[in-house]
């Protein structure tokens, strides 16, 4: 078990931070080190003094290969899978883990914006409910398990010490407001009306569930054995 370390944070947004793993990390002696790729921050040359990474969501897609900062992250980690370095994908950054493995990402019919029961195919995972707020979507990666299912899409896989979801563990309520004060995706009224009526009393249980999913990552307990990725990556996105 870490209780002392950094984790690597990739933030592709201001309105998309580590929310609930800042107290999650700070109560597990862990330092956070945040880089911005979209905003010309350099990712490191080595992984060797990170106990793990975390890559945050995005209103990109994970399959834009125009975006200037894509390819160094896949990149990332690659090197991160091959030395072994847990990653935790969320959302955009679970699309992003899955196509790093080789897997197929692809667009919804309609954004799925909302809370999300899912069905946990493991107990270091509770069923939520996640708030889901995607427009794209990853296949399984080969070699993976299927961690939890439900809503439109696959939630969630583990790839040996790697875990890729699409939903968003770490939005607290003030990140969901910014986002349903943006303009991209957009939401309904009837979405707004849904997810502000979620977080009602939710936000201790809402933290208490990610503390359990995180420390269960981290810890190994969700790792399962994987085949070795596939070479190469499928150029085929989400908050």
């Amino acid at each position: 078990m870490a209780t002392t370390g950094r984790l690597l944070i990739l933030e592709h947004e201001r309105d998309a931070p580590a929310g609930f793993l800042g107290p999650w990390a700070e109560g597990r002696g862990l330092a956070l080190d945040i880089v911005r790729p979209a905003e010309a921050g350099a990712l490191p040359p080595s992984l060797a003094d990170y106990t793990g990474a975390v890559v945050l969501g995005s209103e990109q897609t994970a399959f834009d290969d125009s975006l200037p900062w894509l390819a160094g992250e896949l990149d990332l980690l690659a090197r991160a899978i091959g030395g072994a370095v847990p990653v935790l994908g969320i959302c955009f950054g679970g699309q992003v883990l899955a196509r790093a493995l080789g897997a197929r990402l692809y667009r919804l019919p309609e954004p799925e914006i909302g809370w999300v029961p899912v069905s946990s195919q493991h107990p270091g995972l509770p069923a939520g409910p996640w708030l889901a707020w995607h427009r794209d979507a990853f296949e399984l990666p080969a070699g993976a398990s299927e961690l939890a299912t439900g809503g439109a899409s696959r939630q969630a896989f583990s790839y040996g010490p790697h875990v890729g979801l699409q939903f968003h563990p770490e939005a607290t309520e003030a990140i969901t407001e910014d986002w349903m004060r943006g303009v991209i995706p957009g939401v309904s009224p009837a979405q707004a009306s849904q997810l502000r009526a979620g977080w009602a009393g939710a936000a201790d249980r809402a933290a208490a569930d990610a503390a359990t999913l995180f420390s269960a990552w981290l810890d190994g307990d969700l790792t399962t054995m994987g085949n070795q990725p596939s070479s190469g990556t499928i150029p085929l996105g989400a908050r």
